[in-house]
């Protein structure tokens, strides 16, 4: 235990979702409290130069903080703002992205308030969970990972994040997979036949799973999995892969079909049609991508004639939801895979004016591409986490789009790729979106047009 401190008043937020706590103007990083509160702790650890505590009693609880309505808040990793208010995570969300755009000094006139999600439990589309031979206080255990302890996994019970049929899955593997002894991973040394479990739905009912196994084992599989494809037939594509060390996931691998032919799922976003293969990203809560997908129509403004690259474009989600709009679209994107899913969910959508092009941004998005592709009339900029390379924001500035729409699911990079990409445009619109209720996650679009 570490030192005890009461009376921290609790000042900001954190963008990492932590409340902010002041003692003798050092700045000490709180789990689960809410701005506003006056709370004593136990100050826990320094890394990096940062203090984090936790909080140990509440002198003066904000109006804001309500029960958590899961048994594994405050242990499991996920949800970690059910002590909040939902009106109240949204202002919080919108601080958030305040905080980072004043940091990197960006002049926005106005942003607007977070659009709330439609779903605040059983939104996402995809979960992961993990198998342990030593559980987080427990015996063995199907579950996720505790904060902040990636090598323990707490046995999950219950959980508000995905839709039936999730959870009668993850009973039923258990029940197979104790049944005939199948040994769970072990972290310490690594061994163990069965590491993980991922589930995959859609909003047309279908549901795809795929198992991490630890090796190849003739005798054990084959029985495990024909008993879960008996047991489950409301899983449509039932799969599996090897992981061959630890640090690999399960994308890094073949993904083998067991049960299927298909080995994908098809979601639906208004006319568009995707088929989604296993190891492609889609947006984790369909109705919310559905939501900023429409505001990048109205965004766009499209006459009809433009011509738009969507950099980073994965399957094409956007692109294909666009193209009736525009004139031509060219999709720049890395993996193999995820282009393979463009094409097809083009083809599927009889969409002709589309061109993906596999290839990593940085190296085939170049002044060379510009000159020969033509200048674009918009740039569709939806990076990952970390944001945009330099090169990759001197080669936008170069092409002299009229608009760039940045999509951001990361207000900390955005505000950094902002600090740049506002040296030939000015910030328009900024428009926060809630894509993960109950989490200090946000999404949100920027309209930048030419100066």
């Amino acid at each position: 235990m570490g030192k005890y401190i009461e009376n921290v008043p609790l000042v900001d937020i954190h963008s990492a979702g932590k409340a902010v706590g002041r003692v003798n103007d050092k700045n000490i990083y709180i789990n689960f409290g809410i701005p506003g509160e006056i709370v004593d702790i136990n100050l826990d650890r320094k890394v990096r130069g940062f203090y984090s505590g936790n909080i140990s009693n509440i002198q003066k609880p904000s109006p804001m903080r309500v029960q958590p309505f899961c048994k594994h808040f405050g242990t499991c990793g996920g949800c970690n703002w059910q002590h909040i208010d939902y009106s109240e995570q949204l202002l919080l969300k919108k601080q958030i992205l305040e905080n980072a755009l004043k940091k990197y000094q960006i002049r926005v006139s106005v942003i607007d308030d977070v659009v709330p999600s439609e779903k605040r439990v059983y939104y996402r589309n995809k979960v992961e969970y993990a198998f342990a031979s030593e559980g987080y206080k427990s015996g063995s255990a199907l579950g996720f990972h505790p904060q902040d302890y990636r090598s323990q996994v707490i046995n999950i019970e219950e959980c508000w994040l995905q839709r039936q049929p999730s959870r009668k899955i993850c009973e039923v593997f258990l029940k197979i997979a104790k049944k005939h002894k199948i040994p769970f991973y072990h972290y310490p040394d690594h061994s163990g036949l069965l590491r993980n479990l991922i589930i995959r739905t859609s909003t047309t009912g279908e549901t795809l799973v795929i198992v991490g196994f630890c090796y190849e084992d003739s005798e054990m599989m084959p029985v495990f999995l024909e008993e879960i494809s008996k047991q489950l037939p409301e899983i449509n594509s039932l799969m599996y892969t090897i992981l061959t060390s630890p640090e690999k996931g399960y994308a890094d691998g073949d993904i083998i079909s067991y049960n299927t032919s298909t080995g994908y799922l098809n979601e639906r976003m208004g006319a568009i049609i995707y088929q989604i293969n296993p190891k492609s990203f889609f947006q984790p809560n369909p109705d919310q991508a559905y939501n900023i997908y429409q505001k990048i129509l109205e965004l766009a403004s499209f006459q009809g004639h433009e011509l738009v690259y969507d950099l980073y474009t994965g399957a094409g989600t956007i692109a294909c939801f666009l193209a009736s709009q525009a004139g031509q679209i060219i999709g720049i994107e890395g993996s193999v895979d995820a282009i393979q899913d463009a094409n097809q969910n083009a083809s599927i959508n009889r969409i002709s004016n589309v061109h993906f092009i596999c290839g990593d941004v940085l190296k085939t998005f170049t002044p060379d591409f510009v000159s020969t592709h033509g200048k674009p009339h918009i740039i569709i900029l939806d990076p990952p986490r970390s944001g945009t390379l330099i090169e990759i924001k001197k080669t936008i500035l170069l092409s002299l789009p009229d608009k760039i729409i940045y999509v951001s699911c990361n207000p900390l990079s955005l505000a950094f790729d902002l600090t740049m990409l506002t040296q030939g445009y000015h910030v328009v619109k900024v428009q926060p979106f809630d894509m993960f209720p109950h989490t200090h996650h946000l999404e949100t679009l920027v309209l930048l047009e030419r100066n």
